[in-house]
């Protein structure tokens, strides 16, 4: 295990482009730490300069708190686990795994040792005679975490390693890491573009958006509380509804939506009416109907039209049109209604958010639940 720190870590290219702007992280022994944001946010960059794949062009990165960044590749004690695998296709699963150690003069027994209790852990001792071609995607990417694991790495890395995979196969994969995780106790950083998947296996999330990290935390600071729009629009799924509305008092109004202005949010606007404001809202907390009559708390009504109907098995998810205006809500199972049908929606306002619509910063100090 190791602890990881980004200190006012910078990249810029030659181009004089600036891909990341003062990176400052701190990932704890054991910890597994998700990189998430949208294409091109730099999420990959930051694990390529950790990795040694990148330069550095300033600040310093540091592994157990001896620096980095200056040292090759393989002088960091770091395994990582790529998108495509990487594995040699002329070599069995035994041989790829054994790749790494055999370069590095480890003595044979040792080799076996390590590969046979890499294969254990991950229930592919069965395939070690194998090649790759005759492996699926999924027991492509055991191999290529075995190859990983014999290492007996500082730090493990996974770039996107389960984009290549099919659906059932990604959820599969996903449980297979969370528990790889739990039973080898090791520091692990995970890129993806995926926030369900960011969700579901990190013990913090690194949100990432145009080089910048927006916001540094438990997956219930990201979904409960948000710190911009651009989290909560990019957390959840579907992802939390913001609604534009003018402030008018102690009330947010815009064509069929007036909703009471908590005291707290009132006290950071400017006073001139008609300030535009950033309502936010998760799908959970949109009722239909009398679903919510006996919600808990503070409500409010909106009247709307129904866009679409999404039978999912488990739940419905239904698009509204609430003057011009879209809310997504997440409801029972049984739920259907036909397009351009009148609806009435109710909103729990106990974990509504508000935000400032020109910076898209939160108005509230939200707690995570």
């Amino acid at each position: 295990m190791a602890t990881v720190t980004f200190d006012k870590v910078v990249k810029a290219y030659d181009n004089g482009v600036t891909v990341l702007h003062d990176i400052n992280l701190d990932v704890k022994n054991g910890e597994f730490v998700v990189f998430v944001g949208p294409s091109g946010c730099g999420k990959s960059t930051l694990m390529r300069m950790l990795a040694g794949l990148e330069t550095v062009t300033r600040g310093q990165i540091a592994i157990d708190g001896q620096r980095v960044d200056d040292l090759a590749p393989r002088e960091r004690e770091i395994a990582m686990v790529f998108q495509d695998y990487a594995l040699y296709p002329h070599k069995t699963v035994f041989e790829n795994m054994a790749f790494g150690l055999r370069l590095r003069k480890t003595p044979k027994a040792e080799i076996e040792k390590r590969v046979n209790q890499a294969a254990e852990i991950l229930q592919i001792g069965h395939l070690l005679d194998r090649k790759p071609r005759n492996l699926s995607g999924g027991q492509r990417q055991r191999v290529a975490m075995g190859r990983a694991i014999v290492r007996n790495a500082k730090v493990f890395l996974f770039d996107e390693p389960l984009s290549n995979l099919d659906a059932k196969l990604r959820n599969e994969m996903r449980v297979e890491i969370k528990k790889l995780h739990r039973r080898l106790g090791a520091t692990m950083i995970y890129v993806t573009h995926d926030q369900v998947e960011a969700m579901t296996l990190a013990d913090r999330i690194a949100v990432l958006s145009g080089g910048y990290v927006v916001q540094y935390g438990t997956p219930d600071d990201i979904y409960n509380a948000p710190r911009t729009t651009f989290v909560a629009g990019f957390t959840g799924s579907p992802p939390m509804n913001l609604l534009q509305l003018r402030v008018d008092g102690k009330r947010a109004r815009a064509e069929g939506i007036e909703v009471p202005v908590p005291d707290e949010v009132l006290s950071r606007l400017d006073a001139a009416a008609g300030q535009q404001i950033t309502f936010g809202v998760r799908p959970e907390c949109v009722f239909h109907g009398d679903q919510g009559e006996s919600l808990p708390g503070e409500t409010c009504t909106l009247k709307a039209r129904v866009v679409v109907t999404e039978p999912l098995g488990a739940e419905t998810l239904c698009t509204f049109d609430v003057g011009g205006q879209s809310v997504v809500a997440r409801l029972a199972a049984d739920a259907r209604f036909e397009p351009g049908a009148a609806a009435t929606l109710r909103i729990s306002l106990a974990k509504s958010h508000w935000f400032d619509a020109s910076t898209g910063n939160a108005l509230q100090q939200r707690r995570a639940a």
